[in-house]
């Protein structure tokens, strides 16, 4: 009996990374939703046609917490996205690896302990967009190209990611947003299960809009998570306000000087120190100080390289004006 050459494929018009289509053809999570695509109508080719109308947009426990969502998805509307389904979900320290897995290699073992901070810490959204404009690139590459870039001192007022918080660090990047249309067949693997993977996918040619019930959703989801401006040196100052008064904290506070000059960026320190002494010191506060001070990335290139929308202009086009690159690292 001959074997099978391959459990799935990555064709290229998922991705226009080489790179990408030899690992995904590989990876479990990637082939759980391709195997899903072959049953939906029309079978794979209609499904990987209907991927490249489609983009979906994870608003991240940071952007809740910045109470964000809201302008995020007006945003994407005046885009030209329309949403035509949603789902809740809660990253968890295994999520944060796989959904990055090709990525982390670069990040220093204090940006991947700040993720472990942020990811897990409240509810996510799943939105799944619809674009309505067809730029002639796939909506998840136009979209991504919205997002604007990790550093923050990068971003612009229209970015989303400058829209989402006051609070601009590398490592709050507020929203995810899937490089290709194989990315989005690979993260249905990673964040849902096959029933739900199947509702999502059922939405892929939907010309619904439920923007109401995703901001219903979004309210829920609020009420539920600590709000915070995720600005570190308001964070600080309500850190100085536990510790005043306090003879045991003279430790902490001594730390707490030395971070606000610039002296130390000893974020694990002053951590360990507010929770030795049991001050109430808000988790999205203590988010705020170790995304400013922790390190970014190693000097190494990631397994998978990130792809911008000039990897989807047609051959001799001029470069578009929003196209700058590659900006989808998680920190």
């Amino acid at each position: 009996m001959r074997r099978p050459t391959a459990g799935c494929e990555v064709p290229e018009l998922l991705s226009r990374v080489a790179r990408k289509r030899e690992i995904y053809a590989g990876d479990p999570y990637y082939r759980d939703t391709w195997d899903d695509l072959a049953a939906l109508p029309g079978g794979r080719p209609a499904a990987v046609e209907g991927l490249h109308a489609v983009a979906p947009l994870v608003l991240r426990p940071d952007a809740i917490a910045a109470r964000g969502g809201a302008g995020l998805l007006a945003a994407v509307r005046a885009a030209g996205f329309v949403p035509v389904a949603w789902s809740g979900f809660r990253f968890d320290r295994h999520t944060t690896r796989e959904v990055w897995r090709y990525q982390l290699n670069i990040a220093t073992r204090e940006r991947i302990d700040v993720m472990d901070l942020i990811m897990p810490a409240g509810e996510s959204l799943y939105v799944l967009l619809r674009d309505t404009r067809r730029a002639g690139i796939p909506a998840t590459t136009r979209l991504s190209a919205m997002k604007g870039p990790s550093r923050p001192e990068d971003r612009e007022a229209h970015h989303l990611r400058r829209i989402a918080g006051p609070g601009q660090a590398s490592v709050l990047t507020y929203v995810h947003v899937s490089d290709e249309p194989a990315d989005i067949v690979r993260e249905l693997g990673i964040f849902f299960d096959g029933p739900e993977r199947t509702r999502l996918l059922g939405a892929l040619d939907a010309r619904q809009d439920v923007t109401e019930q995703v901001l219903a959703a979004l309210a829920g989801t609020e009420s539920r998570s600590e709000a915070s401006d995720l600005c570190w040196r308001s964070a600080l100052d309500r850190l100085d306000g536990l510790l005043t008064g306090r003879p045991d904290a003279a430790e902490a506070g001594a730390l707490l000087r030395r971070v606000r000059s610039g002296d130390s960026r000893d974020w694990r320190s002053l951590l360990a120190l507010a929770d030795g002494l049991g001050v109430a010191w808000g988790h999205w506060d203590r988010v705020a100080v170790a995304a400013e001070l922790s390190s970014r990335h190693l000097e190494a290139e990631p397994v998978i390289p990130d792809v911008g929308r000039s990897a989807w202009r047609p051959a001799g086009a001029p470069p578009a004006p929003a196209d700058r690159g590659p900006a989808s690292l998680p920190a």
